[in-house]
């Protein structure tokens, strides 16, 4: 039961760039691992046991990366990876469509009504992993579940926003409406989704029928609003440590940090 989760990693890495000239995002070196095995890690810690990586084609280092995860043993936060009964599926994205693309190429091999996705551009540090509270919300309200993050009014048309309901309780809130980067005052709301999502499996039948929105992509997003006029959304804010190590400036500070703490 809940057992799948996806890890998108065909991203070209630009805004890495010159880190990503040679080595591809989620095989960059952040202390004294992988970048990707941080995202391998939280997978593990939450309990799923199919963990789907969509990858670049010519991606060879990240491939065997994950066919020797278990013979090398070495993840955060992890002491014997053997303690885990987890199976590995790389999936190609052939051509870089966008977030919505990647997950939908994994529509053949999610087999429960809820999967996970866990972008690893957003390392989250924490006692215990928001993927897994995620799930256990979802089990809860029989919803679909996103990760906000507060971010300042003027970054708006960076991100996806929530809109959401007032609400009495203090975990989680009603999500209302979704916007995918919208203009600076198109929204009052400062929620921004955050790299973890916990989705119905529905979402693969719009991502199937979605057409190129912003930048040309399949914007899961696009997918995500369609899927909130059928069923639930709730929004739980991020309390915990986040590092944006897409960027050049937030790979810098997580790696100060995790020199420090691993």
């Amino acid at each position: 039961m809940f057992s799948t989760v996806i890890i998108p990693c065909a991203g070209k890495g630009t805004r890495l760039y010159p880190l990503t000239k040679h080595t591809s995002k989620p095989m960059l070196e952040l202390g004294s691992y992988k970048l990707i095995d941080y995202s391998i890690s939280e997978c593990l810690l939450s309990q799923f046991n199919t963990i789907i990586i969509i990858s670049s084609p010519d991606d060879t280092d990240l491939k065997d990366h994950i066919d020797n995860v278990y013979s090398n043993n070495n993840l955060p936060y992890i002491s014997d990876i053997h303690k885990f009964n987890a199976k590995f599926i790389i999936v190609d994205q052939l051509i870089p469509k966008g977030l919505g693309d990647a997950i939908n190429l994994a529509t053949n091999y999610v087999k429960e009504n809820y999967f996970g996705i866990v972008l690893p551009d957003d390392l989250l540090i924490s006692k215990i992993p928001i993927l897994k509270i995620m799930k256990n919300i979802s089990v809860e309200t029989k919803a679909n579940i996103l990760l906000g993050n507060l971010i300042e009014n003027k970054r708006r048309s960076d991100f996806g926003i929530i809109e959401t309901s007032d609400s009495s309780n203090n975990i989680y809130k009603k999500v209302d409406s979704l916007i995918e980067k919208p203009k600076v005052d198109q929204t009052d709301s400062n929620i921004s989704v955050l790299g973890r999502y916990f989705l119905s499996k529905k979402i693969f039948k719009y991502l199937n029928n979605a057409k190129p929105g912003h930048a040309g992509e399949i914007q899961l997003t696009d997918a995500m609003i369609t899927l909130l006029n059928e069923e639930d959304f709730y929004v739980i804010n991020n309390n915990d440590l986040h590092y944006d190590v897409g960027s050049i400036t937030g790979f810098e500070s997580a790696s100060k940090y995790i020199s420090n703490e691993i």
